[in-house]
């Protein structure tokens, strides 16, 4: 078990930690709680993490194991963010990680997790994993809009995947619809391997046939509709993380 951190020699967004200790006492499962954006913003601003960041782990895992299924996904995903930013320091906090993420799986056992929750949740799980990749950016399938980078010209992309459609393109499609788009060609299911496969069969047995689609198209090729060059996707998601 760790120890109680000595919050006033930790650092988070705004400086000295020491208000740390209230606001975590003031979390609750609803996700609206403002606790959870006076949490958030200190210890993982906008993807960065602080002295502070790390130290915070253990309480969310604490309060998440007294938590139900349908409510862990609030400090499930805040914890997973934390994991997943490259400036995160875990050393001694190995434990504390495994335990987040035997969590995180067996609350992804649960069908009637939100599709939104359920999102979140794998991607946390893949950042306790060690997986900073995906799980930083497997949210963005919430959000229908991938950003990514074209392997050969470099060129910045917009992958749409999900409720307004299946296509690459390099201009801001929702304000000039008229842009040129290319399809995306998804992966048969059959041939999925890795993460794809394992996103593709936790959203399978949640009978989320449709996220289970959307994984296909996340893991399949397109071209670049300013090159012309094939590409498979995660690999072009990865080139704008690597910028």
């Amino acid at each position: 078990m760790h120890s109680v951190p000595n919050w006033k020699d930790l650092k988070h967004a705004y400086g000295s930690a020491e208000d740390i200790p209230e606001i975590i006492s003031e979390l609750r499962p609803d996700p609206n709680s403002p606790a959870w954006d006076d949490l958030s913003s200190r210890v993982c601003h906008q993807g960065t993490t602080y002295s502070a960041s790390p130290a915070v782990l253990p309480f969310l895992l604490s309060i998440a194991s007294n938590w139900s299924t349908t409510d862990r996904a609030m400090p499930l995903a805040l914890a997973g963010s934390i994991v997943a930013a490259p400036q995160t320091i875990l050393d001694g906090y190995e434990e504390i990680v495994e335990g987040l993420r035997r969590l995180a799986l067996e609350t992804l056992k649960n069908p009637g997790l939100p599709r939104e929750d359920r999102i979140y949740i794998m991607q946390s799980a893949l950042a306790f994993q060690g997986d900073r990749l995906w799980g930083r950016v497997l949210d963005q399938l919430n959000d229908g809009e991938f950003q990514a980078l074209c392997p050969a010209c470099r060129k910045e992309l917009y992958l749409v995947i999900g409720q307004h459609g299946f296509f690459v393109t390099s201009a801001d499609w929702v304000r000039e619809p008229a842009v040129v788009k290319r399809e995306i060609k998804p992966l048969a299911a059959d041939t999925m391997t890795g993460v794809g496969k394992w996103l593709h069969t936790v959203s399978i047995q949640s009978n989320d046939l449709e996220s289970s689609n959307w994984v296909r198209y996340l893991f399949g090729s397109s071209k670049c509709p300013e090159c012309g060059k094939p590409f498979n996707l995660p690999d072009a998601i990865a080139g704008i993380e690597e910028q």
